[in-house]
C-alpha cells in the first residue's frame, strides 16, 4: 500500500519537472534536451539506489563480519 501511495504521489510531480526541464524556453521551460534530462535523472536514481542498497547491507551485517571485512 505504501508503495502505491508513493508512486501515485510522486509520478505526476516527477513528470512535471521532467517536462519543464525539457520544454523549450519559448514554451516556458528550461530548454534542456529530453536525452539530457533522462540521463541526469538516471544517474540520480542509480546513485540513490546504490547508496540506499549499501546502507541496508551494512545494517544487516553482523559486527563480527564487519570486523573481518576491515581486517
Amino acid at each position: 500500500m505504501a508503495f502505491w501511495f508513493a508512486y501515485i504521489l510522486t509520478r505526476p510531480v516527477g513528470a512535471s519537472f521532467a517536462d519543464w526541464f525539457s520544454a523549450a524556453h519559448a514554451a516556458g521551460g528550461v530548454g534542456y534536451s529530453k536525452g539530457a534530462v533522462s540521463l541526469v535523472l538516471l544517474i540520480a536514481i542509480v546513485i540513490l539506489v546504490a547508496f540506499r542498497g549499501g546502507a541496508a547491507a551494512r545494517m544487516q551485517e553482523s559486527p563480527q563480519a564487519a570486523a573481518n571485512r576491515l581486517a
